[in-house]
């Protein structure tokens, strides 16, 4: 387990309003690698377009050990999500439906929720980041956000690959019935948790 003061988030917008601060964070991503290159990619080329573009923010995990060294990453962003009330407990609905607003026609409920865009640890080190560490400093980040704002809902889009739904399942994320193709026509999964 990950200790609380063993590492930093640095939040790539506060990062970018200081002098030099893109210059840092390339400097700091060309030591990132992921064995997901899309996620690579996105951290190494796209996060900093898109936090100028305000469509979504990357928090980055860096060692306080005084190298700075990135310890992993991740992105979120607000969405909305469709979830059909028979993929749901009863329990499940009485809470989501608070949040957003039923949809006739598909007989689904359409809320605002935290959508988690990128997420991976660095590869390219002994890094002491495991994915549950990662896991737990995303959700206490959405769990913080929803709270300065409303909502009970967190979702992820993936590859369907088993040791990865697996991992998300351990994670206590749900299947959702939606299937969705990537931009390079990968068949991706939504997943969904109640924070």
């Amino acid at each position: 387990m990950l200790q609380e003061n063993s590492f930093e988030i640095i939040h790539l917008f506060e990062l970018l309003s200081m002098d030099g601060g893109e210059s840092y964070f390339k400097e700091m991503a060309d030591s990132f690698t992921s064995i997901n290159k899309d996620v690579e990619t996105f951290f190494k080329e796209k996060a900093v377009q898109s936090c100028k573009l305000n469509t979504s923010s990357t928090y980055i995990i860096v060692s306080t050990d005084g190298t700075l060294e990135v310890l992993g990453y991740f992105t979120l962003a607000t969405k909305m999500l469709t979830l059909k009330l028979s993929t749901l407990s009863k329990s499940e609905q009485k809470t989501i439906s608070r949040y957003g607003y039923y949809d006739e026609d598909s007989d689904s409920v359409k809320i605002p929720a935290i959508l988690i865009a990128q997420l991976s640890r660095n590869f390219n080190t002994n890094n002491v980041l495991h994915g549950s560490d990662l896991m737990d400093i995303v959700l206490k980040q959405v769990k913080s956000i929803l709270n300065l704002t409303s909502g009970k809902t967190v979702f992820l889009e993936c590859e369907k690959i088993k040791k990865l739904t697996d991992f998300y399942e351990s994670q206590n994320f749900k299947f959702l019935d939606t299937k969705l193709l990537s931009k390079d026509n990968k068949e991706l999964i939504q997943m969904y948790r109640l924070i």
